[in-house]
């Protein structure tokens, strides 16, 4: 499984260290090839995201793939967060370069990119599964 993205949790109330179970069920139970997912609130600074990984049976992300777990994401967040930040890593265990694929999708849709992990907003993975949509 990947590891924590998060720099820490939130601290208020119902907001505390919660991990969010409806999106790694979702994922899981999708057909995209899912091994491993999870999905956690964190906040940096000021900023309040959601940290989401999935680990794929494959060593390739489409551009179809990415839609969906995008479109899962967005579809099952109820949280009050504007970014998602997104690791996907291979069977083989490494990174998958998502932000490569999402900036050839929508060019400047990449809020950062650090260690694999890409920050996107939730107009941004909206933008991303508008474009994969209209290529089909």
């Amino acid at each position: 499984m990947l590891a924590s993205l998060t720099g820490c949790s939130f601290i208020a109330g119902d907001l505390a260290d919660d991990e969010v179970e409806e999106i790694p069920t979702a994922l899981l139970a999708s057909d995209i090839g899912i091994t491993d997912a999870y999905a956690e609130k964190a906040v940096t600074g000021f900023t309040y995201y959601l940290a989401v990984g999935v680990d794929l049976d494959h060593d390739e992300l489409t551009d179809s793939e990415l839609a969906s777990i995008l479109q899962i994401i967005v579809d099952e967040n109820d949280l009050p967060t504007d970014d998602i930040e997104l690791g996907v890593e291979g069977a083989d265990g490494e990174d998958i370069d998502v932000e490569s694929t999402m900036e050839r999708l929508v060019p400047g849709v990449v809020v950062t990119s650090l260690y694999g992990e890409v920050r996107i907003t939730m107009d941004g993975a909206r933008d991303i599964i508008d474009a994969v949509g209209s290529d089909s």
